[in-house]
């Protein structure tokens, strides 16, 4: 096998889910960066990660960029498994990692048994950037796990060219337990009154105030309107999938949907599954054949009346 075995689809970021794979030969993880931080966030296994890049190469990156990180791994043999940036581009040769430790990737148990000084080889930063080529819209961010990493940074980023942009987070967790940096979105709400964050927990405790289920289930009748938004999907690939879809049944530009998978990149959305999200969707400012049908107009068998016509969106 020649050369390096490349884990990102041409298409895209990290994530287009790539998972950890073992490697025959690998000749391009040649850059390096020295552990300087390590902070265990949660009890449920989510470590945050700080590096300071010791090579003499240029190190510079956007948010949504991510490096490609290779270690020998016991016995699992060579390892490697992209991770996405996790702090803010104005950082001069450090970056972060938010990391999940996960059964199935060996990679993480390394990475969180790392000490300070211990350096790690990368390849990198690579991939697409988040930043919404629109600077009018309003940015709607949705996270699960993890995929909070890259969306502090591209708020904060998004925020110092203009303070006043409306950006809205949504972060999906499991349980209370996978909370963490909260200093940190609650510091960048203070600073920022145009930035607000909401957490929804699919498996709420008694008394939990803030959104419950899943954010496919807990989101949509949060939007008011869509044609002023761009959208930042993160995380589970059936999240990004469903809502993406969603979306775009809802007269959303493509091309303002940015989808960054981490995990389940071939998930098909059940067609019952999304007609519940469809069903969640209050928006109704942008033309979509399925939001008019439902609500009865422009279909054959109903014939559009003058009355109708000029009834008020």
């Amino acid at each position: 096998m020649g050369g390096d075995i490349d884990i990102v689809p041409p298409a895209g970021p990290l994530a287009r889910g790539a998972t950890e794979r073992k490697l025959v030969r690998a000749d391009r993880y040649d850059r390096l960066a020295r552990l300087i931080g390590h902070e265990e966030l949660t009890p449920t296994g989510t470590v945050l990660m700080s590096f300071r890049v010791v090579d003499d190469k240029p190190f510079r990156f956007e948010p949504g960029h991510f490096v490609g990180i290779r270690a020998e791994v016991g016995e699992h043999g060579v390892r490697r498994s992209p991770y996405c940036i996790a702090s803010s581009p104005n950082e001069d040769r450090t970056f972060r990692l938010l990391v999940r430790l996960v059964p199935e990737g060996p990679l993480s148990y390394y990475l969180a048994g790392l000490q300070i000084g211990d350096v790690i080889h990368f390849r990198g930063p690579s991939g697409r950037s988040m930043v919404p080529k629109e600077t009018d819209t309003e940015v709607v961010l949705v996270a699960t796990g993890v995929g909070i990493g890259p969306c502090l940074p591209l708020a904060r980023h998004l925020l110092a060219q203009d303070p006043e942009r409306s950006i809205r987070l949504y972060w999906g967790l499991r349980l209370v337990d996978d909370i963490c940096m909260l200093d940190e979105l609650d510091e960048l709400a203070r600073d920022h009154r145009s930035f607000r964050y909401a957490i929804s927990l699919s498996q709420p405790p008694t008394g939990w105030t803030g959104l419950r289920g899943r954010v496919t289930e807990s989101v949509p009748g949060l939007l008011k309107t869509l044609g002023d938004k761009s959208f930042c999907l993160v995380g589970n690939g059936a999240m990004t999938h469903e809502l993406a879809t969603g979306l775009s049944d809802f007269g959303v530009d493509e091309r303002r949907i940015h989808e960054e998978i981490y995990f389940n990149v071939k998930h098909r959305p059940d067609p019952d599954v999304l007609e519940e999200i469809r069903e969640r969707f209050v928006a109704s400012d942008l033309f979509s054949p399925y939001a008019h049908q439902k609500a009865g107009l422009f279909m054959p068998e109903t014939p559009v009346t003058a009355s109708r016509r000029s009834r008020p969106r």
